[in-house]
């Protein structure tokens, strides 16, 4: 039997070796992206970018007809799990260093002194972006080690993780004890994470701030780029292919009404889709409004970003427990789940919103005071308005992240509360085409609407597009 020693070193060893793997192909990737025309380079950063805004699960669910055709043990599990955190985070490491290119000025006064493009990126740019680069391999190293359904589905349950195990011992063996243990455990893993992370970068994420770089790429840059960006063009395409894969070209599509193969599911995809849209409103009403109040303060609160450093099974798990003492009509009610997921949306609101709001000409807002403008006036005339970019923003990435939450609410969600994510998981995890084709279709428009929700939030300012 695995000890808890065992499966938090192994939890460790997966996190650590896909951040390594993250940022030895995402370092050429963003060189070769700095390089890039505005425009192409828009593109280019928008769709490799995605993979890192998608639920771990639908990556999972993408990489099971790779692994359906693997004999997986646990070291092939291993492997294919790193491979997969890989693909997911190479686009993000690489706007991180695209992001922190060094100035034309800095680049023309080393040329002047004779220095060759090799030595201005190794001995100029790349000590300035070290600590750009640690701070992303940390973020990448604390997703890896939550990604609680890409696990489960890669390694077809060979891989046994802290986070499975806690699904496991909580929901399957109600062993509460154990799974609180192992909770722990994970808890000081990833707030490890978390709190060295903090030390070299702040943790927001802008999808509008890609620099560029007067610097030529090297031919290795080049190969990672066009290679990478054709994987993630191919995997998407497959994924769409499949989608349409069915006994007429929109059958999959048409299908989410039902229920799946002999009424697999306890909902239709559509229904399970109206859940999450109906979880998504509340959370975004609840985490912007205190991420944005929490936002204006004069001192920023480690407290409001922790929950970054905590597994959502682990919240979900405390949820869980704590449901017994809460009232009956808030246990047993579907409002449970958003509440829970707020507490994960609150700190990824809070840091697009706080340096928008730190920015912020406070005095706009006095000269408004003078003239007769209250509270509310000043927020809908003023505020709003000028920040509507990284209201934007916020909203889009706490939208996309309330949907495709899945370990909070593999916890609390059943029967007809039952969010998309978790019917997408059975339908992956059951035989059947029909079931299959069903959790594609489902996934390819979760793709689109994530490529289009990016697109829209890359777009660059009007003073950015002047520059240009």
């Amino acid at each position: 039997m695995t000890t808890n020693l065992e499966l938090a070193l192994t939890t460790a060893f997966i996190a650590v070796v896909s951040a390594a793997l993250s940022v030895t192909f995402g370092v050429p990737f963003g060189s070769w992206l700095a390089s890039l025309k505005p425009k192409s380079q828009r593109v280019v950063g928008a769709v490799t970018v995605v993979p890192f805004l998608l639920p771990p699960l639908l990556i999972g669910i993408a990489a099971l007809p790779i692994t359906s055709m693997l004999e997986v043990d646990s070291r092939i599990g291993i492997l294919l799990i790193v491979l997969a955190h890989a693909f997911m985070n190479i686009g993000f490491v690489g706007r991180v260093v695209a992001g922190s290119a060094v100035p034309l000025e800095q680049v023309e006064a080393a040329r002047l002194e004779g220095a060759s493009d090799a030595i201005i990126r190794r001995e100029l740019q790349l000590p300035q972006q070290v600590p750009a680069i640690v701070g992303a391999a940390l973020l990448v190293a604390l997703y890896s080690a939550t990604s609680f359904g890409l696990v489960l589905l890669v390694s077809g349950g060979r891989v046994r993780t802290l986070e499975t195990e806690i699904a496991e011992a909580a929901l399957y063996r109600l062993d509460l004890n154990q799974a609180a243990v192992l909770a722990l455990l994970q808890t000081i893993l990833t707030i490890a994470l978390f709190a060295v992370s903090r030390r070299f970068t702040g943790m927001g994420f802008q999808l509008d701030q890609l620099g560029r770089s007067p610097l030529r790429p090297s031919p290795v840059s080049r190969l990672v780029g066009y290679v990478y960006t054709t994987l993630v063009v191919f995997a998407f395409a497959q994924i769409l292919v499949r989608a349409l894969d069915g006994a007429t070209l929109f059958s999959n599509f048409s299908n989410l009404g039902s229920q799946g193969t002999r009424s697999l599911l306890n909902i239709s995809v559509v229904d399970a889709t109206v859940n999450s849209g109906r979880n998504m409103l509340v959370v975004l009403f609840i985490s912007l409004t205190l991420a944005y109040l929490l936002a204006g303060r004069s001192k920023q609160s480690l407290l409001v970003l922790l929950p970054i450093g905590v597994s959502s099974v682990v919240i979900g798990l405390g949820a869980l427990i704590l449901s017994g003492y809460l009232p009956r009509e808030l246990s047993s009610s579907w409002l449970l789940v958003p509440i829970v997921q707020s507490l994960v949306a609150i700190p990824l609101a809070y840091q697009i919103l706080r340096p928008a709001r730190k920015s912020f000409d406070s005095e706009v807002l006095d000269a408004a005071k003078i003239d007769g403008a209250g509270f509310f006036a000043s927020l809908t005339r003023i505020e709003i308005p000028l920040l509507r970019k990284p209201l934007t923003t916020a909203v889009a990435f706490v939208g996309m992240s309330s949907i495709g939450e899945f370990g909070a609410a593999s916890f609390l969600a059943f029967g007809s509360q039952e969010t998309l994510p978790i019917v997408m998981f059975r339908l992956a995890s059951r035989p059947g085409s029909e079931n299959f084709g069903m959790a594609m279709a489902a996934g390819a428009i979760y793709i689109l609407l994530t490529a289009w929700i990016v697109w829209l939030s890359s777009k660059p300012s009007r003073i950015q597009r002047q520059e240009q």
